[in-house]
């Protein structure tokens, strides 16, 4: 009796963890709806100071991030060399360095640790932002002075976010195979040209396609999660901190989501 019972305790809370999580993606596609609206709705309105926000979304997103994006990716593209250099002997082949690297940094792990990085500086930023302007009755603010606080706050950011999340995966990339390039050329003695020309029949429209779709799907999402768990807070400052701890786990958990969704949907 008692195993039955505690199995139907486990069960039971498994299935409302799973029906919170669902509800809440609900509401964030909800979210999302709602924003769409309202930007075909003002479309025409603030345009100069929407573009002005959007520049800085993409600066703070995009260009402040470029030194550690480019650190982290130096040795990523070290890493996966070292590690496959060993692979390489066995088999006898430089393709198989090309294979890997296109594999591993192009398809896989370019494109989630960008988003990591992007969702630890700049979402954990942006869900800090709009919880204060909550608890701060700033949102308020503007809806007294006539201005929608969906279309000031949530366009520029989804769109800048976006925009910079794919700039910095193609940055990762080239970073990325430079330094694996850099490594292999180093411990093998391997020609650049041998390893450009390799890396160029190994890559094909698939991949860029991939790359492409995971980096607008996890932008958007980062950009997304982060303003509607701000949105949440309330009027307490204490809601602050759960919201945006709140905030990056479930970024986590949907960039990693979609990344296999999609790499699924792609190559199997």
């Amino acid at each position: 009796m008692q195993a039955g019972h505690y199995f139907h305790v486990l069960t039971g809370s498994c299935g409302r963890w799973f029906l919170q999580k669902f509800y809440r993606l609900v509401d964030i596609l909800g979210f999302f709806v709602v924003c769409l609206k309202t930007t075909l709705r003002y479309r025409h309105t603030g345009q100069r100071l929407m573009a002005r926000t959007f520049i800085q979304q993409i600066y703070f997103t995009g260009v402040q991030s470029l030194e550690l994006i480019c650190l982290i990716a130096l040795l990523v593209g070290g890493l996966v060399v070292i590690q496959g250099i060993s692979q390489l002997t066995r088999v006898g082949s430089r393709n198989v360095l090309a294979s890997l690297l296109t594999v591993v940094i192009i398809r896989e792990v370019g494109p989630l640790l960008t988003a990591v990085v992007v969702t630890l500086r700049s979402g954990s930023a942006i869900a800090i932002e709009m919880g204060y302007m909550t608890v701060l009755r700033e949102i308020e603010s503007l809806e007294m002075q006539g201005i929608d606080p969906l279309h000031f706050l949530t366009l520029p950011r989804l769109v800048g976010v976006t925009v910079a999340v794919i700039c910095l995966i193609v940055f990762f990339n080239i970073v990325s195979i430079f330094g694996g390039f850099v490594v292999a050329w180093t411990l093998v003695d391997v020609p650049f040209w041998a390893l450009f020309s390799d890396l160029a029949r190994e890559v094909n429209g698939i991949d860029i396609i991939v790359g492409s779709v995971k980096a607008f799907v996890f932008g958007l999402t980062i950009a997304l999660v982060c303003m509607y768990h701000g949105f949440r807070t309330g009027e307490a400052i204490t809601n602050i901190p759960p919201q945006v701890s709140r905030a990056l786990v479930d970024c986590f958990m949907l960039c990693i989501f979609f990344n296999v969704l999609i790499s699924a949907l792609f190559y199997l």
